[in-house]
Formats: structure tokens, sequence, C-alpha cells
């Protein structure tokens, strides 16, 4: 129970704004959909279905102003 709670606890919001953030999906797209030892690091948020698809949109607002 102890491991299940540290890994919740890693998991945090996608910020368009940071730049590690998404360097860390840049990474997700480069080493072929593998976010590596440690999962996923973000929170999956309503209404999308998969957080490679969240940020996706999310970045194509942000460059597209819309």
């Amino acid at each position: 129970m102890v491991t299940l709670e540290a890994f919740k606890k890693q998991k945090r919001y996608f910020d368009i704004n940071n730049k590690a953030d998404i360097e860390l999906y840049r990474q997700f797209l480069i080493n072929g959909n593998k976010w590596g030892p440690t999962a996923c690091p973000f929170i999956l948020e309503f209404p999308h279905l998969t957080t490679p698809d969240m940020i996706k949109d999310r970045l194509v607002r942000k460059f597209l102003k819309v």
C-alpha cells in the first residue's frame, strides 16, 4: 500500500507553460509511446480519454490560439 501511495503522489497536472512537461511529452513521442520506468506522470482530465490525446489537444489549441 505504501508503494501505491508513493506512486499516486507523483502524478501532477500537465502544465502547457512548463518546458519540462512539454519535454517529457516530447520524449514520450521519441521513445515510441513509452513514458519510462515511472509510467505517465500526468493526471488525466475530463473529458479526455487518454493522457497523450489530452496533451496533444492542449498543444494544438495553444499554438493555433484557439
